[in-house]
């Protein structure tokens, strides 16, 4: 079987497989995909966009290959996360499918493409409630709690504040649920202010210590 007839193999079979698979192996399919897509990128392109992620998809494979051993493909990288944000938007798919996104290695976006990960951060933080439902926000907090890892509490970013005020209204206005996830990461992040809010969110804090 070739890259593709693989992945639509474990896309099937849900990973079933793939989940047992030993880590040196599956590590180097993960090179095989990245060097395949040197010269068969439109192939592995068209294979995602006709994937909608479930529960085990084989995007995930996908996400980690091209992210952890290449850094040709960022910016592709960057148009998975639109489309599949977008697809939670119109609830073509669960919310909490939007986890797949973490298999993205931002570590290397942010350190060799920050001008793409400012990007990412820009679109996600713009979107946090761009649906209503509060699973939605919650999941999409999640992500961008992960993506945020990279930041360097000593890095200049200029948008940083940007990526922020949406979350604090997320803490201060939203429902219980939402504000706690939202709180937490403004905790996790060591900001302080959290310019908007009431007592009541900071009770939240507390209990959810």
């Amino acid at each position: 079987m070739n890259i593709i007839e693989k992945l639509k193999y474990h896309e099937d079979n849900q990973l079933d497989n793939w989940l047992d698979t030993d880590n040196k192996t599956t590590r180097k399919f993960r090179r095989d995909i990245a060097s395949y897509a040197k010269n068969n990128f439109d192939e592995i392109k068209q294979y995602c966009l006709h994937i909608h992620p479930t529960d085990f998809s084989s995007l995930s494979i996908v996400y980690e290959a091209l992210s952890e051993f290449s850094l040709d493909h960022n910016e592709f990288l960057y148009e998975e996360i639109q489309r599949i944000t977008n697809l939670a938007i119109n609830n073509k798919i669960d919310s909490e499918n939007l986890n797949i996104l973490t298999d993205i290695d931002m570590q290397g976006i942010y350190l060799k493409s920050l001008d793409i990960y400012i990007k990412i951060m820009n679109f996600l933080t713009k979107n946090l409630s761009s649906n209503t439902d509060s699973n939605y926000k919650i999941e999409l907090l999640s992500v961008i709690d992960y993506y945020l890892i990279e930041v360097h509490k000593d890095d200049d970013i200029l948008e940083f504040n940007n990526w922020i005020n949406p979350i604090k209204d997320l803490a201060s206005n939203d429902e219980l649920s939402v504000k706690s996830e939202a709180t937490k990461i403004l905790k996790d992040l060591g900001v302080s202010d959290l310019s908007g809010s009431t007592s009541f969110v900071e009770k939240v804090l507390g209990i959810f210590d």
